[in-house]
């Protein structure tokens, strides 16, 4: 008995020296970072795995830095604790009560990201897809307005910029995940006066609360563009033409695949693009080329897909989103959270679930490493900042050596 408890104290030891050891190497140094735009990024919405005492939020987010990228995407939605792994916290009922209380949100924020995205959704019982009532709309409206200007007052000076948007929107809009379904036009309606709510209270925000050297913009997110070019009810046909979002992201799963050819891809990236800036009003005072961007791309491995694979159409379309002069490109995702129903991962993250950073992760952070050189030599020797096409002239030419 006594050997027993000996060799299971042995091990327990074992254990955490194995576990302290990788906790000090599992993340990459972070670079000093170029203040620019490197437009392609990742995101860590959720997890289902880490390798240290760390939050889910903060060991990705600290992955990401270490990649070397400037661009954070996180949710900040009711299903946080889930999403997170978090302890539920009372006394939340608005979002911005949910980056006041759970410290973690603060800390990720505060990081040096230069460009940090968000799928803020409501904590409120407001629920738009019957038709929003005056009493709900000012809920909305409140909840937006007070963590704008919150963030506003407490980063101005600070250089970030921030991205205010909903997940794949016409998910919410479509019940069921059922792309063949009709929308009804009360929960249309409903979806239109609830982003029209939300970019009112962003631009009230702005204009009442004194602020410098900061920026926050509000998107609108859709995914089911194909169903608008055929003329049927979704997001881009039956919402987007009567809101002003300042900016409108693409979650592409629906045109990125099965592409034989680069000319393919950007083919089909172009003209669902181009489709999207048809039914947006024109807006002023936007300090992007381009109002449409790729909110969310990837690919699976499996059987018939490995990492090398995986790498090779995820440079592809880092280099179309270039090429297209989209603001930013967002890859799904550092950690997967994406499974069979047998529970089998489909491997579309950058890191996985063994702790392996793959290919794709390299592909980012070689990417990254290149440009930030150039970044810091053609300022030094011009004194500014290269303009967007010298940039992704060379980001092409470096993308094709990686």
């Amino acid at each position: 008995m006594r050997i027993l408890v000996v060799l299971v104290i042995a091990f327990a030891l074992i254990g955490q020296l194995a576990a302290q050891k990788v906790e000090g190497e599992v993340f990459d140094k972070a670079p000093k970072l170029e203040d620019y735009n490197f437009v392609v990024g990742t995101q860590m919405i959720g997890a289902k795995y880490k390798f240290t005492k760390e939050s889910y939020i903060i060991e990705q987010a600290k992955h990401v830095r270490g990649m070397g990228s400037n661009i954070l995407k996180i949710s900040m939605g009711k299903n946080y604790a889930k999403s997170y792994g978090m302890k539920p916290a009372q006394g939340i009922h608005t979002t911005l009560d949910l980056i006041k209380k759970k410290k973690d949100y603060q800390a990720v924020m505060d990081m040096d990201f230069k460009y940090i995205f968000a799928w803020v959704h409501t904590f409120t019982e407001a629920k738009w897809q019957d038709g929003l009532t005056s009493e709900e709309k000012m809920m909305l409206y409140r909840e937006m307005y007070d963590l704008t200007a919150y963030v506003l007052k407490k980063y101005s000076g600070s250089g970030k910029t921030f991205l205010w948007g909903n997940w794949e929107g016409d998910w919410l809009l479509h019940s069921g995940y059922d792309r063949k379904s009709i929308p009804a036009d009360e929960r249309i309606q409903g979806m239109i006066d609830w982003f029209n709510i939300r970019q009112i209270a962003v631009d009230d925000a702005k204009r009442d609360t004194p602020h410098e050297d900061v920026e926050l913009w509000h998107y609108i997110e859709l995914n089911l563009v194909l169903k608008g070019i055929q003329d049927e009810k979704c997001i881009v046909n039956s919402v987007l033409p009567h809101t002003n979002p300042d900016l409108v992201s693409y979650s592409s799963y629906e045109i990125i695949k099965k592409k034989e050819t680069y000319e393919d891809l950007k083919k089909a990236v172009s003209e669902t693009m181009d489709y999207i800036e048809s039914k947006l009003p024109a807006k002023e005072g936007i300090p992007f080329k381009r109002r449409v961007y790729i909110g969310e791309y990837g690919y699976q491995t499996n059987k018939k897909q490995d990492d090398d694979k995986q790498h090779f159409l995820t440079k592809r379309m880092m280099r179309v989103s270039l090429d297209l002069d989209l603001p930013f490109a967002l890859h799904w995702e550092m950690y997967n959270n994406e499974y069979t129903k047998a529970g089998v991962s489909k491997g579309m993250s950058l890191i996985s679930e063994e702790g392996k950073k793959k290919p794709v992760y390299y592909l980012h952070q070689n990417f990254y490493a290149e440009m930030n050189e150039f970044l810091k030599v053609y300022k030094k020797e011009h004194k500014v900042y290269p303009e967007y096409e010298v940039f992704k002239k060379k980001g092409i030419e470096v993308l094709g050596k990686l």
